[in-house]
Protein backbone atom coordinates (compact mmCIF):
# COMPACT_ATOMS: atom_id res chain seq x y z
CA UNK A 1 0.00 0.00 0.00
CA UNK A 2 1.35 3.55 -1.34
CA UNK A 3 1.64 6.53 1.17
CA UNK A 4 0.18 9.13 -0.51
CA UNK A 5 1.96 13.30 0.66
CA UNK A 6 -1.07 15.11 -0.51
CA UNK A 7 0.79 18.74 0.16
CA UNK A 8 3.82 17.70 -1.65
CA UNK A 9 1.67 17.01 -4.60
CA UNK A 10 -0.73 19.87 -4.37
CA UNK A 11 2.65 21.74 -4.41
CA UNK A 12 4.09 19.82 -7.27
CA UNK A 13 0.86 20.13 -9.48
CA UNK A 14 1.38 24.48 -8.57
CA UNK A 15 4.81 24.78 -9.25
CA UNK A 16 4.25 22.78 -12.82
CA UNK A 17 0.96 25.06 -13.34
CA UNK A 18 3.96 28.33 -12.59
CA UNK A 19 6.03 26.87 -15.14
CA UNK A 20 3.71 26.14 -17.92
CA UNK A 21 2.42 29.85 -16.91
CA UNK A 22 5.43 31.26 -17.30
CA UNK A 23 6.73 29.72 -20.56
CA UNK A 24 3.59 30.82 -22.20
CA UNK A 25 4.16 34.41 -20.89
CA UNK A 26 7.63 34.19 -22.71
CA UNK A 27 6.48 32.68 -25.63
CA UNK A 28 3.75 35.57 -25.48
CA UNK A 29 6.23 38.29 -24.95
CA UNK A 30 8.82 36.64 -27.85
CA UNK A 31 5.74 37.19 -30.24
CA UNK A 32 4.76 40.42 -29.28
CA UNK A 33 8.58 41.85 -29.46
CA UNK A 34 8.88 39.95 -32.68
CA UNK A 35 5.90 41.96 -34.28
CA UNK A 36 7.14 45.01 -32.79
CA UNK A 37 10.63 44.98 -34.11
CA UNK A 38 9.40 43.70 -37.65
CA UNK A 39 6.88 46.82 -37.65
CA UNK A 40 9.62 48.67 -36.74
CA UNK A 41 11.64 47.71 -39.42
CA UNK A 42 8.25 47.80 -42.12
CA UNK A 43 7.72 51.29 -40.74
CA UNK A 44 11.64 51.93 -41.49
CA UNK A 45 11.73 51.10 -45.03
CA UNK A 46 8.79 52.43 -46.12
CA UNK A 47 9.86 55.69 -44.93
CA UNK A 48 12.64 55.30 -46.74
CA UNK A 49 11.06 54.70 -49.95
CA UNK A 50 8.26 57.86 -49.74
CA UNK A 51 11.81 59.94 -48.97
CA UNK A 52 13.49 58.27 -51.83
CA UNK A 53 10.25 58.78 -54.08
CA UNK A 54 9.43 62.50 -53.04
CA UNK A 55 13.69 63.38 -53.50
CA UNK A 56 13.26 61.93 -57.22
CA UNK A 57 10.17 64.13 -57.61
CA UNK A 58 12.13 67.09 -57.28
CA UNK A 59 14.79 66.62 -60.21
CA UNK A 60 17.91 66.63 -58.11
CA UNK A 61 20.88 64.60 -58.76
CA UNK A 62 22.09 62.60 -55.60
CA UNK A 63 25.61 64.09 -54.38
CA UNK A 64 27.36 65.01 -51.55
CA UNK A 65 25.87 68.06 -51.86
CA UNK A 66 22.43 67.43 -52.08
CA UNK A 67 21.80 64.10 -50.59
CA UNK A 68 18.76 64.66 -48.41
CA UNK A 69 19.97 64.41 -44.70
CA UNK A 70 17.11 61.13 -44.10
CA UNK A 71 20.05 59.33 -45.89
CA UNK A 72 22.91 59.85 -42.88
CA UNK A 73 19.92 57.58 -40.90
CA UNK A 74 20.34 54.74 -43.02
CA UNK A 75 21.42 51.71 -41.44
CA UNK A 76 23.60 48.80 -42.44
CA UNK A 77 20.75 46.35 -42.24
CA UNK A 78 18.51 48.74 -44.14
CA UNK A 79 20.70 49.20 -46.84
CA UNK A 80 21.41 45.48 -47.59
CA UNK A 81 17.23 45.22 -46.77
CA UNK A 82 16.97 47.91 -50.19
CA UNK A 83 20.06 46.45 -52.25
CA UNK A 84 18.81 43.07 -52.05
CA UNK A 85 15.19 43.47 -51.25
CA UNK A 86 15.18 40.48 -48.79
CA UNK A 87 12.33 41.99 -47.30
CA UNK A 88 10.02 42.66 -50.43
CA UNK A 89 6.91 41.72 -48.18
CA UNK A 90 7.50 45.12 -46.09
CA UNK A 91 8.50 47.22 -49.16
CA UNK A 92 9.86 46.56 -52.89
CA UNK A 93 12.86 48.74 -54.26
CA UNK A 94 13.20 49.27 -57.54
CA UNK A 95 16.57 49.58 -59.81
CA UNK A 96 16.50 53.58 -59.88
CA UNK A 97 15.22 53.65 -55.75
CA UNK A 98 18.19 51.31 -55.77
CA UNK A 99 20.75 52.93 -57.36
CA UNK A 100 19.55 56.59 -55.90
CA UNK A 101 20.36 55.11 -52.00
CA UNK A 102 23.88 53.44 -53.25
CA UNK A 103 24.91 56.95 -54.79
CA UNK A 104 24.09 58.79 -51.30
CA UNK A 105 25.08 56.20 -49.19
CA UNK A 106 28.61 55.75 -50.36
CA UNK A 107 29.91 59.29 -48.77
CA UNK A 108 33.25 59.40 -47.72
CA UNK A 109 32.17 59.23 -43.69
CA UNK A 110 29.97 56.73 -44.21
CA UNK A 111 32.22 54.30 -45.98
CA UNK A 112 35.35 55.02 -43.57
CA UNK A 113 32.52 53.99 -40.66
CA UNK A 114 31.94 50.60 -42.81
CA UNK A 115 35.50 50.22 -43.71
CA UNK A 116 36.30 50.56 -39.44
CA UNK A 117 33.63 48.16 -38.32
CA UNK A 118 34.45 45.53 -40.51
CA UNK A 119 38.62 45.63 -39.79
CA UNK A 120 38.02 46.20 -36.22
CA UNK A 121 34.11 44.91 -35.22
CA UNK A 122 34.14 42.29 -32.30
CA UNK A 123 30.87 41.59 -33.20
CA UNK A 124 31.00 38.84 -35.77
CA UNK A 125 27.23 39.75 -37.17
CA UNK A 126 27.99 44.04 -37.18
CA UNK A 127 31.16 43.08 -39.17
CA UNK A 128 29.20 41.00 -41.88
CA UNK A 129 26.85 43.56 -42.17
CA UNK A 130 29.48 46.12 -42.81
CA UNK A 131 31.68 43.59 -45.31
CA UNK A 132 28.17 43.01 -47.38
CA UNK A 133 27.22 46.76 -47.56
CA UNK A 134 31.20 47.27 -49.00
CA UNK A 135 30.22 44.32 -51.28
CA UNK A 136 26.91 45.95 -52.30
CA UNK A 137 28.56 49.51 -52.89
CA UNK A 138 31.01 47.80 -54.98
CA UNK A 139 33.76 50.35 -53.49
CA UNK A 140 37.23 49.17 -54.70
CA UNK A 141 38.96 50.00 -51.79
CA UNK A 142 37.14 47.17 -50.08
CA UNK A 143 38.99 44.23 -51.58
CA UNK A 144 42.00 45.16 -49.47
CA UNK A 145 39.88 44.62 -46.01
CA UNK A 146 38.27 41.70 -47.63
CA UNK A 147 40.87 39.82 -48.95
CA UNK A 148 41.94 40.02 -44.86
CA UNK A 149 38.21 39.26 -43.84
CA UNK A 150 38.28 36.02 -46.25
CA UNK A 151 41.06 34.42 -44.05
CA UNK A 152 39.19 34.80 -40.89
CA UNK A 153 38.57 31.10 -39.24
CA UNK A 154 35.57 32.03 -38.61
CA UNK A 155 33.27 30.52 -41.10
CA UNK A 156 30.73 32.73 -41.44
CA UNK A 157 33.12 35.69 -41.87
CA UNK A 158 34.97 33.89 -44.54
CA UNK A 159 31.67 33.16 -46.20
CA UNK A 160 30.37 36.71 -46.37
CA UNK A 161 33.63 38.01 -47.45
CA UNK A 162 33.20 35.83 -50.40
CA UNK A 163 30.18 36.65 -50.60
CA UNK A 164 30.61 40.41 -50.68
CA UNK A 165 33.55 40.03 -52.83
CA UNK A 166 31.22 38.36 -55.28
CA UNK A 167 29.24 42.01 -55.50
CA UNK A 168 32.72 44.07 -56.79
CA UNK A 169 33.08 41.58 -59.50
CA UNK A 170 36.68 43.25 -61.00
CA UNK A 171 39.84 41.84 -61.52
CA UNK A 172 40.97 42.72 -58.35
CA UNK A 173 38.24 40.85 -55.91
CA UNK A 174 38.74 37.75 -58.43
CA UNK A 175 42.45 37.46 -57.46
CA UNK A 176 41.49 37.22 -54.18
CA UNK A 177 38.44 34.79 -54.33
CA UNK A 178 41.41 32.68 -57.15
CA UNK A 179 43.76 32.90 -54.44
CA UNK A 180 41.88 31.47 -51.76
CA UNK A 181 40.96 28.79 -53.84
CA UNK A 182 44.22 27.87 -53.69
CA UNK A 183 44.40 28.36 -50.27
CA UNK A 184 41.12 26.46 -49.17
CA UNK A 185 40.57 23.69 -52.01
CA UNK A 186 37.19 22.61 -49.66
CA UNK A 187 35.41 26.04 -50.62
CA UNK A 188 36.07 25.54 -54.43
CA UNK A 189 32.55 25.12 -55.38
CA UNK A 190 31.36 27.97 -53.58
CA UNK A 191 34.16 30.23 -55.27
CA UNK A 192 33.51 28.99 -58.53
CA UNK A 193 30.15 29.71 -58.78
CA UNK A 194 30.17 33.37 -57.33
CA UNK A 195 33.09 33.46 -60.25
CA UNK A 196 30.85 32.54 -63.04
CA UNK A 197 29.08 35.85 -62.97
CA UNK A 198 32.05 38.11 -63.17
CA UNK A 199 32.95 39.32 -66.64
CA UNK A 200 35.37 37.80 -68.82
CA UNK A 201 38.20 40.39 -67.80
CA UNK A 202 38.99 37.26 -65.28
CA UNK A 203 40.05 34.19 -67.81
CA UNK A 204 43.48 35.18 -68.03
CA UNK A 205 43.90 35.20 -64.20
CA UNK A 206 41.70 31.80 -64.47
CA UNK A 207 43.84 30.28 -67.16
CA UNK A 208 47.00 30.80 -64.97
CA UNK A 209 45.42 28.59 -62.57
CA UNK A 210 45.11 25.90 -64.36
CA UNK A 211 48.66 25.03 -64.07
CA UNK A 212 48.71 24.71 -60.17
CA UNK A 213 49.96 21.47 -58.33
CA UNK A 214 46.94 20.76 -56.77
CA UNK A 215 44.71 18.73 -58.95
CA UNK A 216 41.60 19.93 -57.22
CA UNK A 217 42.24 23.18 -57.75
CA UNK A 218 43.16 22.83 -61.74
CA UNK A 219 40.20 20.97 -62.22
CA UNK A 220 37.88 24.10 -60.78
CA UNK A 221 40.24 26.55 -62.50
CA UNK A 222 39.02 24.63 -65.72
CA UNK A 223 35.70 24.04 -64.41
CA UNK A 224 35.45 27.62 -64.56
CA UNK A 225 37.46 28.66 -68.13
CA UNK A 226 34.42 26.80 -69.45
CA UNK A 227 32.28 30.18 -68.84
CA UNK A 228 34.94 32.21 -70.47
CA UNK A 229 36.91 30.36 -73.07
CA UNK A 230 37.90 31.55 -76.04
CA UNK A 231 39.72 30.68 -79.03
CA UNK A 232 43.36 32.00 -78.01
CA UNK A 233 43.20 29.10 -75.04
CA UNK A 234 42.84 26.45 -77.82
CA UNK A 235 46.35 25.15 -76.91
CA UNK A 236 45.96 25.91 -73.52
CA UNK A 237 42.95 23.52 -73.75
CA UNK A 238 44.60 20.90 -75.84
CA UNK A 239 47.24 20.38 -73.33
CA UNK A 240 44.99 20.27 -70.65
CA UNK A 241 43.13 17.58 -72.40
CA UNK A 242 46.11 15.42 -72.01
CA UNK A 243 46.03 16.13 -68.22
CA UNK A 244 46.68 13.27 -65.92
CA UNK A 245 43.22 13.84 -64.25
CA UNK A 246 40.46 12.27 -66.04
CA UNK A 247 38.09 14.77 -64.40
CA UNK A 248 40.29 17.83 -65.26
CA UNK A 249 40.63 16.46 -69.26
CA UNK A 250 36.61 16.20 -69.49
CA UNK A 251 36.47 19.49 -67.99
CA UNK A 252 38.53 20.34 -71.12
CA UNK A 253 36.39 18.89 -73.29
CA UNK A 254 33.75 21.11 -72.38
CA UNK A 255 35.69 24.11 -72.83
CA UNK A 256 36.70 23.43 -76.56
CA UNK A 257 32.90 22.62 -76.73
CA UNK A 258 32.27 25.79 -75.69
CA UNK A 259 34.85 27.49 -77.83
CA UNK A 260 33.93 25.38 -81.30
CA UNK A 261 35.39 25.83 -84.34
CA UNK A 262 37.31 23.66 -86.67
CA UNK A 263 40.97 24.34 -84.27
CA UNK A 264 38.78 22.44 -81.79
CA UNK A 265 37.71 19.32 -83.54
CA UNK A 266 41.32 17.22 -83.44
CA UNK A 267 41.67 17.41 -79.99
CA UNK A 268 37.81 16.09 -79.44
CA UNK A 269 38.09 13.34 -81.37
CA UNK A 270 41.36 11.98 -79.62
CA UNK A 271 39.31 12.72 -76.44
CA UNK A 272 36.62 9.97 -77.79
CA UNK A 273 39.42 7.42 -77.54
CA UNK A 274 40.49 8.16 -74.46
CA UNK A 275 41.00 5.65 -71.47
CA UNK A 276 37.93 7.31 -69.51
CA UNK A 277 34.22 6.71 -70.13
CA UNK A 278 33.68 10.18 -68.25
CA UNK A 279 36.02 12.26 -70.92
CA UNK A 280 34.71 10.07 -73.84
CA UNK A 281 31.10 10.90 -72.86
CA UNK A 282 31.76 14.82 -72.56
CA UNK A 283 33.86 14.53 -76.09
CA UNK A 284 30.98 12.99 -77.94
CA UNK A 285 28.77 15.63 -76.33
CA UNK A 286 31.00 18.52 -77.42
CA UNK A 287 32.17 17.13 -80.89
CA UNK A 288 28.29 17.26 -81.15
CA UNK A 289 28.03 20.81 -80.47
CA UNK A 290 31.07 21.86 -82.87
CA UNK A 291 30.49 19.95 -85.50
CA UNK A 292 26.43 19.06 -85.27
CA UNK A 293 25.38 16.41 -88.04
CA UNK A 294 28.95 16.16 -89.34
CA UNK A 295 30.01 14.63 -86.03
CA UNK A 296 28.10 11.62 -86.62
CA UNK A 297 30.71 9.46 -88.52
CA UNK A 298 33.07 10.03 -85.10
CA UNK A 299 29.95 9.73 -82.42
CA UNK A 300 28.26 6.50 -83.95
CA UNK A 301 30.99 3.90 -83.93
CA UNK A 302 30.46 4.73 -80.14
CA UNK A 303 27.48 2.38 -79.84
CA UNK A 304 29.49 0.14 -79.26
CA UNK A 305 31.29 1.62 -76.14
CA UNK A 306 31.34 -0.61 -73.00
CA UNK A 307 30.17 2.50 -70.64
CA UNK A 308 26.68 3.30 -70.67
CA UNK A 309 27.05 6.48 -70.18
CA UNK A 310 29.36 6.90 -73.12
CA UNK A 311 26.05 4.57 -75.14
CA UNK A 312 23.70 7.29 -73.63
CA UNK A 313 25.54 9.96 -74.70
CA UNK A 314 25.63 8.82 -78.36
CA UNK A 315 22.07 7.98 -78.27
CA UNK A 316 21.01 11.81 -77.45
CA UNK A 317 23.67 12.88 -80.01
CA UNK A 318 21.24 11.07 -82.64
CA UNK A 319 18.10 12.26 -81.30
CA UNK A 320 19.27 16.26 -81.44
CA UNK A 321 20.51 14.94 -84.98
CA UNK A 322 17.99 12.44 -86.17
CA UNK A 323 17.87 13.32 -89.90
CA UNK A 324 21.44 12.78 -90.02
CA UNK A 325 21.85 9.62 -87.54
CA UNK A 326 19.42 7.51 -90.26
CA UNK A 327 21.53 5.92 -91.98
CA UNK A 328 23.44 4.59 -88.90
CA UNK A 329 20.36 3.54 -87.13
CA UNK A 330 19.54 1.42 -90.65
CA UNK A 331 22.47 -0.11 -90.11
CA UNK A 332 22.56 -0.92 -86.42
CA UNK A 333 18.95 -2.03 -86.84
CA UNK A 334 19.96 -4.64 -89.80
CA UNK A 335 23.01 -5.70 -87.09
CA UNK A 336 23.62 -7.84 -84.72
CA UNK A 337 24.50 -6.32 -81.93
CA UNK A 338 21.17 -5.60 -79.41
CA UNK A 339 22.46 -2.48 -77.49
CA UNK A 340 22.94 -0.78 -80.65
CA UNK A 341 19.66 -2.05 -81.56
CA UNK A 342 17.85 -0.48 -78.82
CA UNK A 343 19.32 2.84 -78.53
CA UNK A 344 18.76 3.48 -82.16
CA UNK A 345 15.10 2.84 -81.56
CA UNK A 346 15.25 5.10 -78.63
CA UNK A 347 16.72 7.80 -80.60
CA UNK A 348 13.89 7.56 -82.82
CA UNK A 349 11.21 7.12 -80.25
CA UNK A 350 12.73 10.33 -78.34
CA UNK A 351 12.83 12.46 -81.52
CA UNK A 352 9.51 11.95 -82.07
CA UNK A 353 10.45 10.71 -85.38
CA UNK A 354 8.31 7.10 -85.16
CA UNK A 355 5.30 9.46 -85.76
CA UNK A 356 7.02 11.05 -89.12
CA UNK A 357 7.83 7.36 -90.25
CA UNK A 358 4.61 5.91 -89.78
CA UNK A 359 3.33 8.86 -92.26
CA UNK A 360 5.47 8.09 -94.43
CA UNK A 361 5.12 4.39 -94.46
CA UNK A 362 1.16 4.99 -94.93
CA UNK A 363 2.11 7.70 -97.47
CA UNK A 364 3.79 4.65 -100.02
CA UNK A 365 7.41 5.41 -98.92
CA UNK A 366 9.41 2.41 -98.88
CA UNK A 367 12.19 3.59 -96.93
CA UNK A 368 10.18 4.13 -93.83
CA UNK A 369 8.60 0.93 -94.20
CA UNK A 370 12.14 -0.64 -93.89
CA UNK A 371 13.02 1.46 -91.21
CA UNK A 372 9.86 0.07 -89.08
CA UNK A 373 10.49 -3.43 -90.36
CA UNK A 374 13.47 -3.07 -88.56
CA UNK A 375 11.76 -1.30 -85.33
CA UNK A 376 9.84 -4.50 -85.25
CA UNK A 377 12.62 -6.90 -85.64
CA UNK A 378 14.56 -5.37 -83.23
CA UNK A 379 11.87 -6.09 -80.78
CA UNK A 380 12.42 -2.87 -78.44
CA UNK A 381 9.35 -1.03 -80.55
CA UNK A 382 7.44 0.21 -77.09
CA UNK A 383 7.35 3.56 -78.23
CA UNK A 384 5.28 2.23 -81.35
CA UNK A 385 2.16 2.20 -78.95
CA UNK A 386 2.70 5.39 -78.02
CA UNK A 387 3.45 6.71 -82.18
CA UNK A 388 0.89 5.00 -82.77
CA UNK A 389 -2.36 6.09 -80.29
CA UNK A 390 -0.89 9.73 -81.75
CA UNK A 391 -2.90 8.88 -85.12
CA UNK A 392 -6.34 9.56 -86.24
CA UNK A 393 -8.26 6.18 -86.64
CA UNK A 394 -8.23 6.31 -89.79
CA UNK A 395 -4.66 6.95 -90.22
CA UNK A 396 -4.24 4.04 -87.07
CA UNK A 397 -5.71 1.29 -88.80
CA UNK A 398 -3.81 1.87 -92.07
CA UNK A 399 -0.45 2.33 -89.94
CA UNK A 400 -1.74 -1.65 -88.59
CA UNK A 401 -1.80 -3.19 -91.86
CA UNK A 402 1.73 -1.93 -92.76
CA UNK A 403 2.96 -3.02 -89.73
CA UNK A 404 1.52 -6.31 -89.73
CA UNK A 405 2.48 -6.92 -93.60
CA UNK A 406 6.60 -6.25 -92.27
Amino acid sequence: MYNYHADIIWAANIALLAIVALTCLVILLTAVVKNYLWEERRRGLLGIKSNIYEFILSNKSPSSAVCPSFVNGVTPQQFIDIKTNRRIDAAFFNDSEQQFLKDCFISPEALAKLEKTAKKSSDKWRKIEAMLCLGYTQTQSAVGILKDTILSKDKDVSYFSMISLGQIKTVPSARVLLNFLKKDPSSSYKIVSILEAFPPDIADDVVRLTDYHDPLVRYWAVTLLAKFASGEYILKLEKLAGDAVPEIRAAACDCLGNIGGIKTRPALIRCLKDDSWLVRSRAVHSLAKVMGDSSLPEVAVLINDPSWVVVDAVKTVMTEHIEASLPYIERFLAGDYEVAKKYSVLALQDSGYLVKLLNEAISGKSHAAKLLKGVIKSRVHSGLDAALGSLDPVMREKALEILMET
